[in-house]
């Protein structure tokens, strides 16, 4: 069921194998493995691949699986973004620069120090 999960998710988020596996510092054959059910990630790559997905390490697990609500773009309230209207299959439009962006910012805890940091590179380079 994991397996099979796993890959069900990564596919409705947009992200391909390599994405995920250059995240987590895995080689993309050791990803697959993962998918194919030949092993199994370690619970921080277990927690890290949950987050990157925007799903619940249970859901990952089989244990609790809701209809998929996938997007690259996460609405929250007051919150700016360029990338407003992005349908969930549009990450598998984006370059391999812009999916690792989106994925490293999913791992992250720091959310709001990644978009303050985001924001000043493109203020400076609007400037210039």
């Amino acid at each position: 069921m994991f397996a099979e999960n796993l890959k069900k998710y990564r596919k409705l988020s947009g992200f391909r194998q390599d994405d995920i596996a250059k995240i987590i510092g895995l080689d993309r054959s050791a990803y697959a493995y993962y998918e194919s059910g030949k092993t199994e990630p370690s619970i921080d790559n277990l927690k890290k691949i949950a987050k990157m997905l925007g799903v619940d390490m249970n859901t990952l697990l089989g244990f609790d699986v809701p209809e998929p609500v996938l997007a690259v773009c996460n609405s929250e309230p007051n919150a700016y973004s360029v990338a407003d209207g992005i349908q969930e299959n549009d990450l598998g439009k984006c370059t391999s620069e812009e999916r690792y962006l989106i994925a490293c910012y999913r791992a992250c805890e720091n959310k709001s120090g990644i978009v303050q940091a985001v924001s000043e590179i493109y203020e400076t380079e609007i400037l210039e």
